[in-house]
């Protein structure tokens, strides 16, 4: 049975009362989590995945590729799992990559029409990391610098041609600098935690970009919102049309990081010492996008970055256990 593996992993309830399964791949991590909250009772399983082990990982994302195919009923993925950044080598790109990939080609080996919707998070940084003429949308070129963008829009590519193949209503979100409580510090990424961080601990800040620096910072649970929306969204406005949609999920209020330090110090009222590092393959100083497509998932009012500080501080402090 193609769905053995992935049910010793999953206990998937046999018996619904909600109009569409729903799964997350990735919700331990900072997208996933809020989005498995945003959610709530209608979550139908936080997938578990044996990321190390890569082989086993693709087997178990391939399986429920193919159980998610044999699924009468509609279902929902989201897609929100991976470790990699910017600057992550090419080898540790590619094998994330694949992993995603062995999913999409399990669910297309189901052939026929597919009564699924998908949200896979890409990345606009990854998207737009070379492009001209900031801010971006949609329907700027995208030109990616290094492996990490290139890995995303290869995903990209992947999922419309199996949304189109399949019938099946699927969303690639180019996501901006996604910040919030909950943030893995061990990545090298999210600039608004570790600026906080810093300014708790007196340590360093180590950065890779120039002060005027400039991009669009939203929050996780905002992102996570607006993801739901999103998939809710698809299967009703791409219904008879192209079942792919490519979207940018941004704040639209960009901030440069000269900025972002005189906020926290200001916030917080202990400045931010900082250490230069050389990055290669650095991205676009100006790197902020706004959407263009289907603009309204965007129109609740966003938490201001002040009151997002504000709740990063209060996570590390606890999780630094600072008092």
């Amino acid at each position: 049975m193609s769905a053995v593996l992935y049910d010793e992993l999953v206990r998937v309830p046999q018996q619904r009362s909600m109009p569409a399964s729903q799964f997350v791949v990735g919700g331990g991590g900072l997208l996933g989590r809020h989005v498995c909250e945003v959610l709530g009772g209608r979550l139908s399983e936080r997938v578990r995945i044996d990321w190390p082990d890569h082989a086993r990982a693709g087997e178990q994302l391939s399986s429920l590729g193919r159980f998610l195919a044999a699924q009468q009923g509609n279902w929902n993925l989201y897609w929100c799992a991976g470790l990699a950044v910017f600057h992550t080598g090419a080898d540790q790109v590619e094998r994330e990559r694949r992993q995603l990939s062995r999913l999409l080609a399990g669910i297309g080996d189901g052939g026929g029409p597919s009564k699924g919707a998908i949200f896979f998070a890409s990345s606009a940084g990854g998207a737009y990391a070379g492009s001209d003429t900031a801010p971006f949308t949609e329907f700027s070129p995208a030109v990616p610098v290094n492996p990490y963008g290139e890995a995303k829009l290869r995903l990209e590519e992947e999922l419309s041609a199996l949304a189109r193949s399949r019938g099946l209503p699927a969303v690639a979100a180019r996501i901006t600098n996604l910040y919030g409580p909950g943030q893995n510090l061990t990545k090298n990424q999210g600039l608004v935690s570790a600026i906080v961080k810093a300014q708790l601990t007196g340590e360093p800040l180590p950065l890779r970009a120039p002060l005027e620096t400039t991009r669009d910072y939203i929050y996780a649970r905002d992102c996570a919102r607006m993801a739901v929306a999103a998939v809710e969204a698809a299967r009703v406005r791409t219904a008879g049309g192209d079942p792919y949609v490519c979207k940018i999920f941004a704040s639209g209020r960009p901030f440069r990081i000269e900025g972002l330090l005189t906020m926290a110090e200001r916030l917080f009222d202990r400045p931010v010492s900082i250490v230069h590092e050389d990055a290669p393959g650095a991205a676009n100083v100006d790197l902020t996008a706004e959407s263009r497509v289907w603009t309204d998932l965007g129109s609740s009012p966003f938490l201001g970055i002040e009151e997002g500080m504000r709740a990063v501080r209060a996570d590390l402090r606890h999780r630094l256990a600072l008092g």
